[in-house]
């Protein structure tokens, strides 16, 4: 097959969109300050990555239908193997959301996938991955099976660290498990069919929507103690107005005196600190929410007010081993209640909470 005119219109047909979908996105990533400067590089490396995956493929599309193999056939075919396991490499390193301490270890199965692919470009080695006959006929190596293994582990660590991630994004687990099924299930057509570009292109539309979901999640939540918002505290309100709930209204007692005296810093490890707590104490039976500079409220559909009540016993005990405070007030929402006033009661209850605590009256005494 030589390279004419309705090869490359094909190949423009196929990857237009996809090449098109890409730039779009390194745009939002250059112009992005939501996100972490790591994390908007990792972003930015898949984006080349996936482009030269694209051209890896279309090369290999091309030189996979000569009659006779050539060295940019075992040269995209390498490549390629390199550039998919590069890509999920890089998606685990978002996921993981820190850096990683043991990069080297970490980055063994990457190193020797590699390693293989790029020995199986010369002809000394050729063979070890995959060989192509004298007719251009593909077979598979003892080693033919590396980036597919590679693939998966690395999935499986990012698998791992999505359902890390569960109690802050809540629905990243399933984000990833969808990527990854369409990911895999491209792989075995194009292993099994013979098709060109389904990886890739699965590729491309699971980095733009694992991107635009991260985004979203991030504009939720609140940087610092990572519960939602106060937007989010208000749809959800509205959105369970049929149904019974329990509001549980607090506050961080002298936030501002930590900032004014110990400085900001303080007064953020006083917020950190007391969030941590109500996560561990609330976080299975309630969501959270920072609502404003020292006041969080959780929301309770499942739990009667004396379930709740010793839950916010539990909270103060564990706050006792601290030197912060935070007071608590607590509202029972029915169905036909005006949301606006048992709110406002919740705020009221933890006023008074607020007050008393002043006197180290316990929650009960409220």
């Amino acid at each position: 097959m030589e390279f004419t005119f309705s090869t490359a219109r094909l190949l423009f047909q196929t990857n237009f969109a996809p090449v098109v979908s890409v730039l779009i996105l390194v745009a939002f990533i250059k112009t992005n300050t939501s996100f972490p400067d790591n994390i908007n590089r990792f972003f930015f490396l898949i984006c080349t990555s996936v482009f030269l995956l694209i051209a890896a493929d279309s090369t290999r599309f091309v030189t996979a239908r000569m009659d006779h193999p050539t060295f940019l056939r075992y040269f995209s075919k390498s490549v390629g193997y390199i550039l998919r396991s590069l890509i999920i490499y890089l998606i685990t390193l978002i996921a993981k959301r820190r850096k990683t301490k043991r990069l080297f270890l970490y980055s063994i199965p990457l190193i020797f996938c590699v390693m293989v692919s790029s020995l199986n470009m010369f002809p000394f080695a050729r063979g070890i991955m995959f060989d192509c006959d004298a007719n251009n006929v593909f077979h598979r190596g003892p080693l033919g099976f590396t980036p597919h293994i590679v693939c998966f582990i690395y999935s499986i660590v990012l698998l791992y660290y999505s359902f890390k991630n569960f109690s802050h994004n809540r629905y990243e687990p399933l984000v990833v498990i969808i990527i990854e099924v369409a990911a895999f299930t491209a792989m075995i057509v194009e292993m099994l069919y013979d098709f060109d570009f389904v990886l890739s292109h699965v590729l491309v539309s699971s980095v733009i929507f694992y991107y635009f979901f991260l985004m979203t999640m991030t504009y939720k939540r609140d940087p610092l103690t990572h519960f939602l918002n106060r937007r989010c505290f208000y749809l959800q309100v509205n959105h369970l107005q049929k149904t019974r709930m329990i509001i549980l209204s607090m506050d961080l007692n002298n936030l501002k005196v930590y900032n004014d005296t110990k400085g900001h810093a303080a007064g953020d490890r006083a917020l950190v600190t007391v969030s941590q707590i109500m996560e561990d104490v609330f976080s299975k039976y309630a969501r959270l929410y920072r609502t404003g500079g020292d006041e969080f409220m959780a929301i309770f559909t499942r739990q009667d007010k004396e379930f709740i009540e010793k839950l916010v016993e539990d909270f103060q005990n564990n706050l006792n081993e601290t030197e912060y405070k935070v007071a608590c007030g607590i509202a029972e929402y029915l169905p036909g209640d005006d949301i606006e006033k048992v709110i406002t009661l919740s705020d009221e209850r933890m006023y008074s909470h607020k007050v008393k605590l002043k006197n180290n009256d316990s929650f009960k005494k409220i």
